[in-house]
């Protein structure tokens, strides 16, 4: 391949959970960018298809690929699917199981539900993509991680332990596939309402930090473009939280009242 076709080539990025909320503009920002885009859904097969037609209106419509990510199997298959024609340039762990529990009441069976998507799924299809990539390419992994991993507080407690595992996760990965994989995490705060929040709950809560303002899905956009641009960035992970982490709270944000 010559320098100007290497120039010319497309790009291929697959975006898992990419149908709605953070995931969905991480698929807008990559459309715009001229990516070929693979949205990767489960259950949000419509909003898939919606956004990939509205997309297709301007930009290289995105594919849609459907998973789910709890089964070992499927995830080697999506990787397969994604990788049909030519092997990928990115993979943005995106997707995520989120609910609330706490020690008190740790399950085992919660456990695995939550360490199947938030670890084993990312592990999978960066090892099938490291498979597909062979020697002759390289390519970059961007994991979702959590802001409160730097500052961390008991909620969310299975949830986070997964959260946990996949960012030491990351660290190995990226040791162990250099120089052919680069992978590095993004770690947001609070960024949209979630948990029942209203949005006067949310307003509250994201402002409450150092900085007086918590990260925006804007600002997790950027930290992709970075990540992808930046070829000598490998086993880093971007905290967007406001400086929250510098001042751990004993709760959960959305538990806090003032």
């Amino acid at each position: 391949m010559t320098f100007s076709q290497q120039q010319t080539k497309i790009r291929k990025i697959l975006i898992t959970g990419g149908a709605k909320r953070v995931g969905a503009a991480l698929v807008r920002a990559a459309a715009e960018d001229g990516w070929q885009v693979l949205i990767h859904c489960n259950q949000n097969l419509a909003e898939a298809e919606r956004l990939a037609d509205n997309l297709g209106e301007t930009y290289l419509k995105p594919r849609i690929l459907q998973a789910d990510l709890s089964d070992a199997e499927a995830c080697k298959h999506l990787m397969q699917k994604a990788c049909q024609d030519s092997p990928l340039d990115a993979l943005v762990n995106n997707a995520s199981l989120f609910r609330y529990d706490s020690a008190e009441a740790f399950d085992t069976e919660d456990l695995a539900a939550h360490m199947a998507v938030n670890v084993a799924a990312p592990a999978i299809l960066t090892a099938e993509m490291a498979k597909a990539l062979g020697t002759a390419h390289k390519g970059v992994v961007i994991n979702m991680l959590d802001a409160k991993l730097f500052g961390m507080n008991p909620d969310y407690f299975t949830y986070t332990l997964s959260k946990a595992a996949l960012s030491t996760m990351s660290q190995m990965s990226a040791q162990y596939f250099a120089p052919n994989l680069r992978i590095n995490g993004i770690a947001p705060g609070i960024t949209l309402p979630s948990g029942g929040q209203s949005e006067a709950e949310f307003q509250q809560a994201h402002k409450r930090n150092p900085l007086g303002q918590g990260a925006d899905v804007a600002e997790i956009v950027a930290a992709m473009r970075l990540i992808l641009d930046a070829a000598s960035m490998t086993g880093h992970h971007i905290v967007l939280d406001g400086g929250a982490h510098l001042q751990p709270a004993p709760r959960d944000v959305a538990f806090l009242k003032d």
